[in-house]
């Protein structure tokens, strides 16, 4: 019995101790929008001289529906947990996406985060450059129900608001360090050189899955995303048949 014991509080210590490290690690500081000194790689060429596309991560994109439109998740997988669900959810049938997919068993934002205003995979590059409206879901660190919008496409901003307090989700604008408004960041590289990028905290994207799980083996059983889940999809589907 003692035995026991002692492996269950091994197997919750460790298991605390990566949850601890997530948080950690997805924590974005103060720095400059531009700056990708605390991130392993500043370009994809160089994560991709490192790491293999289709066993370390893995691009998934559809050109389908409404072209003038692009959500995407350039953190997607276990980078930053649920933004590529999210992106395909809102995206469906009806609207073109991309998202790059973090697939390393652990520390996949330590090791696969590339900063917004550096991403520049060429696949990535090619579809914003070809879209006018975008919409770019990424995760933040966070104990509060929250999302921080960020970006230079005012109106979209707060139509977007609108509709996620609507449904009853907390809006705030984002920081300076999040706050989407660099040239240079991927969400602005549209045909008409802005977009709308959405930071989701840790918390509320585990409000999105039954007993905040969010690890892989959860988030890959659509059975587990919750109503809340379906309401933020729904929310952003809303905002952008509103702007349109």
């Amino acid at each position: 019995m003692r035995i026991m014991l002692t492996t269950a509080a091994i197997i919750l210590s460790a298991a605390a101790i990566l949850w601890f490290q997530n948080e950690r690690i997805e924590k974005k500081t103060g720095r400059s929008e531009d700056d990708c000194s605390s991130d392993r790689f500043c370009s994809y060429d160089e994560l991709a001289g490192e790491y293999e596309e289709g066993e370390d991560y893995e691009i998934v994109k559809s050109r389908s529906g409404d072209d003038r439109w692009l959500v995407s998740a350039i953190h997607g997988g276990g980078i930053e947990e649920t933004t590529s669900s999210l992106t395909e959810a809102i995206a469906g049938s009806s609207y073109p996406f991309y998202a790059f997919k973090g697939r390393l068993t652990s520390n996949n934002y330590s090791n696969l985060h590339i900063t917004s205003t550096r991403f520049d995979e060429p696949q990535a590059l090619k579809m914003v450059a070809d879209t006018k409206f975008h919409i770019s879901i990424h995760g933040a660190s966070g104990d509060k129900l929250q999302t921080m919008i960020g970006g230079l496409d005012e109106e979209l901003k707060q139509i977007v608001k609108q509709h996620l307090e609507n449904k009853g989700f907390t809006v705030i604008e984002a920081p300076e360090n999040l706050d989407g408004d660099h040239p240079d960041n991927y969400v602005n590289q549209t045909k008409t050189g802005q977009g709308v990028q959405i930071e989701i905290t840790r918390a509320q994207r585990k409000a999105f899955y039954k007993d905040g799980d969010i690890s892989y083996q959860s988030r890959k059983d659509s059975s587990n995303e919750t109503e809340e889940f379906k309401a933020y999809v729904e929310a952003i589907q809303a905002a952008m048949k509103d702007y349109d």
